[in-house]
């Protein structure tokens, strides 16, 4: 599961950001609930979206299962038509055992997108990351991961329609965060 990520202030400078407003979407670290920059078409037009779908009943629901998004409800009129992409420096996942964050990088990656559905939502645009079972590397850390696009021509066949619904050739890196700055070795 996906539950927060990155963007470096670099790598969104990289966008033509000139229609978003600046005070609301900017790089760091990014939570449910906050404002992002999303790219939602193959001319790699960015929008500010908020992360997580509202629910009547409350709450927002943040990640969806690419296994199940055309049998669920809230996902299988837009699985195929409302995709997006996030850009992200990295993301974080907390091993369950002992609630450690860990920071989970593509090597030699400075920016990578995460796949993403969106849709329009009472309060304006809202989008939702995508998870996937791990790859190897993520196995010990969490049971899910978002499913990554890695370069620019993944992020452009996802937003055509044309890319399969899992990455499993993606190598990340992984370290603790926190006072040790452990390196994992997986």
């Amino acid at each position: 599961m996906c539950g927060r990520y990155f963007i470096a202030d670099e790598a969104i400078r990289g966008f033509d950001l000139e229609a978003l407003n600046r005070t609301c979407v900017s790089g760091g670290e990014i939570q449910p609930g906050m404002e992002a920059p999303v790219v939602v078409s193959e001319d790699e037009s960015v929008q500010a979206m908020r992360w997580g779908f509202s629910r009547e009943q409350g709450g927002l629901v943040i990640n969806a299962r690419v296994e199940t998004l055309h049998e669920k409800p809230l996902f299988r009129g837009i699985a195929d038509s409302q995709r997006c992409a996030m850009p992200a420096s990295r993301y974080y996942e907390w091993r369950r055992t002992d609630k450690q964050k860990f920071a989970v990088n593509l090597r030699d990656v400075g920016l990578f997108y995460l796949a993403g559905l969106y849709r329009m939502g009472e309060a304006g645009r809202e989008f939702v990351v995508l998870t996937q079972p791990p790859v190897k590397a993520i196995q010990p850390v969490h049971n899910r991961m978002p499913l990554i696009l890695p370069d620019r021509p993944s992020l452009l066949r996802w937003l055509a329609g044309e890319t399969p619904l899992f990455s499993d050739n993606v190598s990340v890196l992984v370290r603790a965060v926190g006072p040790e700055q452990l390196q994992m070795a997986f």
